[in-house]
């Protein structure tokens, strides 16, 4: 029992500690558990291995459905990072464009042309043109913020998806088995592969719980707020860009 209780709490780590301590009902699912746990340790198994292939068939074939909608739920969200990703590409290279014809009108001015300077059918004095490619610099590193988030969150959701898979199958094949051993256990014949059959099957329970109670990706709005607003100041970058 020990063993298994230990094993719960290192799962409660990967899934992350402070929801355990800051999560009310996080809290109380993982303590639901370790209770599950208690009322049917090894001795438990085996005294009445047909009362718990019942309930771990019923556990698996919730934890299953809860899976699948977990597996739909990063489905949506990928499609959401991918959308945001491209169109934040899309934005980057399109600053990127602006910022190059302001650097080349900049350095015609400087060079010898003169002020006002013309880039996109707009006239621009020295201060200004500075003003504007401050704007699109602080912009275009927000951007590439949000970009990089997207990434992270974009390899977290298929990091997910792998270990959903995993999770779905394992518990498939454990509730197929113990459909036959059901029969088994009916006719008392419970033997030692029995019981380390269900060892695996506690065992994957507790791996399902730890797994679906993980966050799956922030939202769009989670990862906009987290890559935070453009400062408003002077870029200090302005004058290293135009001259470089």
């Amino acid at each position: 029992m020990g063993n298994r209780l230990i094993s719960l709490l290192v799962l409660v780590l990967l899934a992350g500690v402070g929801a355990y301590f800051f999560s009310p009902w996080f809290r109380t699912k993982v303590d639901d558990t370790i209770k599950g746990m208690k009322a049917w340790d090894a001795e438990a198994r085996r005294n009445d291995p047909d009362g718990f292939i019942g309930y771990a068939m019923k556990e698996l074939g919730s934890n299953i459905g809860k899976f699948e909608g977990i597996r739909a739920d990063l489905t949506v969200a990928t499609r959401k990072l991918e959308k945001m990703k491209g169109d934040n590409q899309a934005t980057l290279a399109f600053a990127g464009k602006e910022l190059d014809s302001f650097k080349a009108a900049y350095k015609e001015a400087a060079g010898g042309k003169g002020w006002p300077v013309t880039v996109a059918g707009r006239a621009y004095k020295e201060g200004e043109l500075k003003s504007q490619v401050n704007v699109l610099l602080t912009q275009r590193t927000g951007y590439e913020g949000i970009l990089k988030q997207v990434d992270v969150s974009l390899a977290n959701a298929e990091r997910k998806g792998t270990e959903i898979l995993n999770r779905i199958s394992d518990s498939k094949a454990k509730l197929e088995i113990l459909g036959t051993q059901r029969e088994l256990v009916k006719l008392h014949k419970l033997t030692a592969e029995s019981e380390k059959l269900l060892s695996e099957v506690q065992d994957v329970l507790l791996q399902n719980e730890a797994l679906a109670e993980r966050p799956v990706v922030r939202t769009v709005e989670e990862l906009m707020r987290d890559a935070g607003e453009a400062p408003g100041a002077t870029n200090p970058n302005v004058d290293a860009f135009l001259n470089g």
